[in-house]
């Protein structure tokens, strides 16, 4: 039974990890952000968001709305990347069926970016 399994606890620092990596990633890019948006009176931005290098560069360059759209990329992966934890550390573990539905859900979550985004 995986609850049983010494690996089992292995996991859930995998996926305690990824978690809080997800969330210290967007906390580092929300706060400045807000910050520099508020500080600098920038409208909010209009329209279509921009690509991800325009993106990356304006972070660097000090643009608030630039940081604020990355921190919420950063925040809106942070289950995917738990999904994707929980699927290889199943697999390692020889948990076929459970690595198997979570790809399952890697998948539908992919074809709902391709369907929504397309």
């Amino acid at each position: 039974m995986l609850a049983n399994h010494p690996e089992s606890h292995r996991l859930e620092r995998w996926v305690h990890k990824t978690l809080l990596a997800g969330l210290i990633v967007s906390a580092l890019l929300l706060a400045p952000g807000l910050t520099l948006a508020f500080s600098r009176d920038q409208p909010r931005p209009e329209g279509r968001p921009p690509s991800s290098a325009s993106l990356i560069r304006g972070a660097f360059e000090g643009d608030g709305a630039a940081m604020l759209y990355l921190g919420l990329l950063a925040l809106m992966a942070t289950p995917v990347l738990r999904v994707v934890a929980l699927a290889l550390g199943w697999g390692l573990e020889g948990e076929r069926r459970f690595s198997a539905v979570a790809l399952a859900v890697l998948g539908m979550l992919a074809l709902g970016l391709v369907i929504g985004v397309g």
